[in-house]
């Protein structure tokens, strides 16, 4: 197992839903987290909720764009308290969280990748204290969230980049429509009339 270090973080909204079975949005919320600033970058693109991503944007001290302003006024409409609420500015509760997180987090590492179905799949974060211990299991936004407060170093597992182009691989090959062949004989032809039924 092998950590790369993630050297910047990058947000962006995208049209369109992250999976053709999600309903709730017609945008994508995403978090880009860069490994290797080449061009193109090596990075791990990661699907969040609208208020994930504006907690992140705040914790990265970024101002909010003309879409953003809008996105953000009308996932507002719950009146419960966000992470940013409580923890961000409230200032006596983000010193001492800061302090707390500081002298206990050593590092977080996105290492998990969960295959919910055949087409979907979703990624697991660990946290590294101090005392050596290891949370794992944890939502890789709220993580690097604790990681940013902390001033922490966030790693990818490189084994989670394999699975993951091979998930994506096997997704892109079974969406794929494949390509027919003309048949030269009777056999052929019957194989043929079997792979149309298949695409029809």
């Amino acid at each position: 197992m092998t950590e790369l270090k993630v050297v910047d973080i990058k947000l962006k909204i995208v049209r369109g839903r992250p999976s053709p079975n999600e309903k709730r949005f017609s945008y994508s919320t995403l978090v880009e987290y860069i490994i290797d600033p080449a061009d193109p970058p090596k990075k791990l693109t990661v699907g969040v909720i609208p208020p994930t991503y504006f907690t992140l944007k705040q914790v990265l001290k970024e101002e909010l764009d003309d879409l953003e302003r809008v996105i953000y006024h009308n996932v507002r409409e719950d009146t419960r308290f966000f992470f940013q609420d409580l923890f961000l500015e409230n200032n006596l509760l983000k010193i001492t969280m800061r302090k707390a997180l500081i002298e206990t987090v050593d590092r977080v590492v996105i290492d998990t990748i969960n295959r919910l179905r055949e087409d979907i799949y979703n990624f697991a974060a660990s946290i590294y204290l101090n005392n050596g211990q290891r949370i794992h299991d944890v939502m890789p936004s709220d993580a690097v969230i604790i990681a940013l407060l902390a001033n922490k170093s966030i790693y990818i597992d490189t084994t989670l980049l394999e699975m993951k182009e091979k998930i994506d691989r096997e997704i892109e090959d079974k969406t794929e429509p494949k390509a027919e062949a003309s048949p030269t004989d009777e056999e052929g032809k019957e194989d043929d009339s079997i792979s149309k039924n298949l695409y029809t």
